[in-house]
């Protein structure tokens, strides 16, 4: 991945990342009608282009969007096998040196919702409160870096009903711990606030950063953190609601100039090898949170190359969306590689290569290879009525 040419251009872009693809989400032709070249094309397009796989093969390729949907759904692996592929995916296009994989990195754990529209029996959905005209979801976790310069997505799966949300952070840090990253702190949003979580966090040595909720309405230890000044730092203790194991973290309330209501957020570690005091830690924990929020501008990101469907098909989606974050991470790692190459400051904004630009190159230059078909025929098929 690391660039050993001087100068960047749509077509080397394409074979680095289809090599990227062939390597992680191995594709094999079908039968005489689609190669292995040109269903990873083929994704690509949907991706870069934000149309149906039907609207993408009816106008650039020579087999049916019937062949092409057989195609891809036999090239589609089992949901799990899918999952690692996407992890492996996105850790190959980070590449990450050696010196980076002994540095520990600070992660963002976070969901985020895609909402669906169709019947309420597909598997793989879960409600929630409406937003976008619905209130059903695919719902995938993703855990992202806190970096100026790569904010990386590290790991990613897909949310069942069954799983909970201590299983979920669990299962990310497995997965970025398997492939040889070191994590030394996570920044969790309010809904990963249980005592099992924060015991997970606890149990690895971790620090954390977690806003909590109030816990119904009665009268509580948690709830009465929330009428404590701001500023105040203390610890706070309580019960998992399931396994009923007690959970013991120092707590930080805090209410910013022109809000209603005070925030609490449960830390732990945030400076304690150099021995700071606890005012200090607290200080960094909130700062760790603050700096959280740039993983919704990574989400507005992805949205830009997720290829758009109306398929029930839940492992299809995934692959959807793992591609979004994957077109998402080259362009990351491009803007490295140009930073990098001309000397710029770290903090400083590279420009020349929006990540639009990047998304236009890959479709423009799949579009040239694809020329799309402009006739339309005005006879009337035989066969219609």
């Amino acid at each position: 991945m690391r660039p050993s040419y001087p100068s960047l251009t749509p077509a080397r872009v394409h074979s680095t990342f289809r090599t990227l693809l062939h390597r992680h989400l191995p594709a094999t032709d079908y039968k005489r009608s689609v190669t292995a070249n040109q269903l990873l094309d083929l994704i690509v397009l949907i991706a870069t282009t934000g149309r149906t796989l039907t609207a993408v093969v009816r106008a650039r390729f020579d087999f049916c969007h019937e062949i092409g949907r057989r195609a891809l759904h036999a090239f589609l692996p089992p949901q799990h096998q899918l999952t690692e592929h996407m992890a492996d995916l996105l850790h190959a296009i980070a590449d990450f040196s050696r010196r980076d994989r002994r540095r520990p990195w600070i992660l963002a754990i976070d969901t985020h919702n895609v909402g669906y529209y169709g019947g309420r029996n597909t598997l793989g959905i879960l409600g929630g409160q409406k937003k976008q005209g619905t209130s059903y979801f695919f719902v995938y976790a993703t855990a992202i870096l806190i970096h100026k310069r790569r904010r990386y997505t590290l790991g990613m799966l897909p949310q069942t009903q069954s799983m909970a949300s201590h299983l979920l952070v669990q299962t990310l840090l497995d997965q970025i711990r398997t492939r040889g990253i070191l994590i030394r702190g996570v920044v969790l949003d309010s809904g990963f606030d249980s005592a099992d979580t924060l015991l997970l966090l606890q149990e690895r040595g971790l620090s954390y950063t977690v806003p909590l909720r109030r816990k119904g309405t009665t009268t509580n230890r948690r709830n009465a953190a929330f009428l404590l000044p701001s500023g105040t730092i203390t610890t706070l203790s309580w019960k998992s609601e399931k396994t009923h194991r007690e959970v013991t973290t120092a707590v930080l309330v805090w209410r910013r100039s022109g809000e209603p209501r005070a925030k609490v957020f449960a830390f732990a570690g945030w400076g304690r090898q150099t021995a700071v005091s606890q005012h200090r830690r607290a200080w960094l924990a909130r700062r760790r949170y603050r700096e959280r929020f740039g993983i919704e501008t990574s989400y507005r990101q992805k949205n830009q190359s997720r290829g758009w469907t109306t398929s029930r098909n839940a492992v299809y989606r995934f692959l959807l969306e793992g591609l979004a974050q994957a077109l998402r991470q080259l362009w990351v790692r491009l803007t490295l590689a140009i930073s990098r190459a001309w000397g710029r400051n770290p903090n400083d904004w590279i420009g020349e290569l929006p990540f639009v630009t990047l998304l236009d190159w890959l479709r423009e230059f799949l579009q040239q290879k694809y020329p799309a078909r402009y006739t339309i025929d005005l006879q009337k098929p035989a066969n219609t009525r």
